[in-house]
């Protein structure tokens, strides 16, 4: 009884917390992660922007009042060589500046969440924020869902941004490609974010032309960051995982991969926003594009 009434105690201290720290956020600062009371609390701060990348129809129906919509087929381009790779520049700074997005901005990005394949979604885009040099990003735990479950209020009039001209510099540091992979093979630590089937080689994406994984990947899938309801698993559990599976470290140089890069900016997010791992990398065009070269090693 006394620990059940001291976790209540502390669950409302850190809810407290976060409902007090917006009054004093600062321009460069936002948690990676936000609470619907958090939302809710701050639904007319004057920076805060949300855009939900749920389908247009689905904005339609129902959203969060406030919320942009910006599906998610704006931050993923498709080329018949790759699945998933970012807009071109300019279409990708035009779409921020069309959103009223500045760099001051604080996004939170809003999702479907009820299973993995959308789940994903919300690290994805948010890395291609911070491609674009964004910084104060977060997403919503449980996205939609959660918002829905708790029935909190639901606007279907379409928001309208004002529409501004966004100035930044891509950063490219936190994503690297096939050559830079292949050069750090037995020394950086490398994780895949596949489920087990593929990782081991026991079945691929028809896109992919080979079953296996890059030699040295650990396999940590991106399903097991979420729990059932499609919230983020609690910090505590997310640090055990990673400890366990891809090391305390968190100075090592770790790279995260998928099939085809729209699942590998979770644990990417996780363990470089959430967790406070130093040197996280991302392998963008993933297994798809490692299976197209002959040459590059694969083991199962």
């Amino acid at each position: 009884m006394k620990a059940k009434l001291c976790g209540i105690v502390w669950r409302g201290f850190i809810l407290f917390f976060l409902l007090a720290l917006p009054q004093t956020v600062l321009s460069q600062d936002i948690f990676p992660i936000v609470s619907t009371e958090w939302l809710a609390a701050n639904l007319n701060h004057p920076r805060l922007v949300m855009i939900d990348i749920r389908k247009v129809e689905d904005y339609r129906e129902g959203h969060i009042p406030g919320a942009i919509s910006a599906y998610y087929g704006m931050w993923a381009f498709s080329e018949s060589a790759q699945h998933t790779e970012y807009p071109p520049e300019d279409e990708l700074f035009d779409a921020i500046g069309d959103l009223g997005i500045g760099k001051d901005s604080l996004v939170v990005i809003i999702c479907k969440t009820y299973v993995c394949f959308y789940q994903v979604m919300a690290p994805r885009v948010l890395t291609t924020l911070q491609y674009v040099g964004l910084k104060n990003i977060s997403i919503l735990d449980g996205g939609q869902e959660a918002w829905v479950r708790e029935k909190r209020p639901l606007s279907t009039e379409t928001v309208t941004p004002k529409k501004t001209i966004y100035e930044g510099t891509l950063n490219k540091t936190l994503h690297v490609g096939k050559d830079y992979v292949a050069s750090r093979l037995g020394k950086a630590r490398f994780v895949d974010v596949r489920e087990p089937e593929w990782y081991r080689g026991e079945r691929r994406q028809e896109f992919v032309k080979k079953t296996g994984h890059i030699p040295g990947a650990v396999n940590l899938p991106a399903s097991e960051a979420y729990t059932e309801l499609g919230t983020f698993k609690r910090k505590e559990e997310l640090a055990s995982m990673v400890a366990q599976i891809v090391g305390t470290d968190k100075s090592m140089e770790i790279i995260t991969y998928c099939d085809a890069g729209r699942c590998c900016p979770t644990w990417a997010f996780i363990m470089s926003r959430v967790l406070g791992y130093e040197n996280v990398k991302l392998y963008d065009g993933s297994f798809e594009e490692w299976t197209q070269d002959a040459s590059m090693p694969i083991s199962r």
